[in-house]
């Protein structure tokens, strides 16, 4: 003989129906706010590189940190500038202008989300837009390349 199970209320079903859902919102909010986003290694992501190890491809070899290697016959030639060392240049150049515009409270910075590669002729660079800090808000004031090669820097924009 079955037992007679009573169906549950409708309150009780809504109740627990509120419950997984509040769990699933507070896993994905605890995720979102904690977890640590690198924006330069997501926009290598995005531009091809992978997230560990190496790729390669129609003879370059991308590596997981931005460093390049074109391999073509026995010539091999290497970009050594990582991504995140392109980034350090810029603000190590930026700061001389940063030192003149702190009495200003402007800051100038590269942005590590807009991280993109250039070529210009035969040189290859890491180009970041070059953003003013006003405090209230980022007004974008041209580009800073980084060459991939020899770390040499040049501004294209507010500064030149």
């Amino acid at each position: 003989m079955y037992a007679h199970h009573s169906s549950p209320s409708f309150s009780k079903v809504v109740l627990r129906l509120f419950a997984v859902v509040s769990l699933i919102f507070l896993a994905y909010f605890s995720y979102s706010t904690f977890a640590e986003h690198d924006p330069l290694k997501e926009r290598l992501y995005k531009l091809g590189y992978p997230t560990e190890g190496f790729i390669f491809s129609n003879n370059t070899i991308r590596w997981a940190d931005g460093h390049l290697t074109i391999v073509q016959g026995a010539y091999v030639e290497d970009y050594p500038i990582t991504a995140e060392q392109a980034y350090e240049i810029a603000r190590q150049y930026l700061a001389s202008y940063n030192k003149k515009l702190e009495k200003y409270n402007y800051k100038l910075y590269p942005d590590k989300k807009t991280l993109t590669e250039k070529e210009k002729n035969g040189q290859k660079y890491w180009v970041f837009e070059l953003k003013l800090d006003t405090g209230g808000s980022k007004l974008f004031a041209g580009f800073i390349w980084v060459n991939r090669k020899t770390g040499a820097v040049s501004v294209k924009g507010l500064l030149g």
